[in-house]
């Protein structure tokens, strides 16, 4: 316990000293600009599949992972009734 907060103190003061000098602001730009560069990448491909296939999107992303349910558990004799 100790060491965690020696670290998070250790954390705290170089967080405190690089948001200062405005370095943070500097990676949170060149994180959001890297974040659109990767989304219009994604719309673009998938832009370009949906027009060489001729299949409609439905406006799923490539990457997203397949929906799938999940059967409910059955009741057990220990569970409380339901009135």
């Amino acid at each position: 316990m100790i060491r965690t907060l020696i670290f998070g103190a250790i954390a705290g003061y170089v967080g405190k000293k690089l948001y200062d000098e405005g370095k943070l602001t500097e990676f949170k730009d060149d994180l959001v600009s890297r974040y659109n560069q990767a989304r219009n990448d994604i719309s673009n491909r998938s832009a370009a599949s949906g027009a060489s296939s001729g299949s409609s999107n439905l406006g799923g992303s490539d990457i997203s992972p397949a929906v799938t349910s999940t059967p409910s558990r059955p009741a057990t004799a220990s569970s409380p009734a339901v009135s």
